[in-house]
């Protein structure tokens, strides 16, 4: 049963179209600017094999690529340690939950989105496990980053190891207000990837790859070209059958989890 009041509902709205298109072309822009720049000395650019150059210029950088990896020479300690970063592996799904089960969810979300913050630190737990601990849901993270330092901030935790990911966007949206609002907020990402697991050479290495940061802005685009994402949080589920948008209740997923499962799955609410 959905007691939400107006102002509620008002309130469980997320972040416009008009933002989230601009997050889409500043990143877009980003990748525009680095090709156009990128040193004459780099080999030319195709579709299967690319090499962007850094925004800013590193010291002592030199980087080579294959496809969908790069190993870069950036400072570690005194020496210069060379860091291998297999982009592949870091654009890789994330999620949790049995692929083979019934209701599949696609969850895009900006890790400074207040309302995302909200589903994962007061609905998620319980989703989690009603539904996604006990194979009944499949839950798969996809990045919407907002802003910088959402966008930092996703490409901080996907360099983590996979293991590590799910604990570390928790532990963003549960701190939420102590890192994305200032800025000051690489330093607060890099000590937490620390603490992960992430080496400083690996942080540098995957901050300064700009092919992370063109996967992540085509995955947005095609995100608004097959769904016609308007807000963040926005769950697509069973490849777009049914669209929830906002941090709504766990009563409106099991109302949908019904809907399509035919009354199978989700808990009914308690008649009165």
């Amino acid at each position: 049963m959905n007691n939400q009041t107006p102002e509620n509902k008002k309130s469980a709205k997320a972040v416009p179209l008009l933002l989230m298109v601009a997050a889409i072309a500043a990143i877009m822009g980003i990748a525009w600017f680095v090709t156009k720049n990128k040193p004459t000395t780099l080999p030319p650019l195709d579709s299967e094999q690319a090499q962007i150059a850094p925004l800013e210029e590193v010291p002592a950088q030199e980087e080579t690529a294959t496809q969908d990896t790069t190993t870069a020479v950036v400072e570690d300690s005194a020496s210069a340690t060379p860091v291998k970063i297999d982009v592949a592996k870091i654009m890789a799904v994330r999620s949790l939950g049995s692929k083979d089960a019934p209701i599949k969810i696609y969850e895009y979300a900006s890790l400074t989105c207040s309302h995302c913050a909200h589903f994962h630190n007061d609905i998620f737990p319980a989703l989690k496990e009603k539904y996604i601990d006990t194979g009944k849901v499949y839950f798969e993270f996809r990045d919407f980053p907002l802003n910088d330092p959402a966008l930092k901030g996703v490409i901080t935790a996907r360099c983590l190891p996979e293991d590590k990911y799910v604990p570390f966007i928790s532990l963003l949206f549960k701190t939420q207000d102590q890192w994305a609002s200032g800025l000051n907020y690489m330093p607060a990402l890099k000590q937490n990837s620390k603490l992960a697991g992430l080496g400083d050479g690996e942080f540098e290495a995957c901050h300064d790859n700009n092919d992370i940061k063109l996967k992540i802005a085509d995955s947005m685009k095609e995100a608004q070209d097959k769904y016609k994402i308007e807000a963040t949080p926005t769950f697509v589920v069973n490849d777009g059958k049914e669209t929830i948008s906002g941090a709504v209740p766990l009563e409106e997923f099991e109302r949908v989890f019904r809907k399509l499962s035919n009354n199978a799955i989700g808990q009914a609410p308690a008649v009165e």
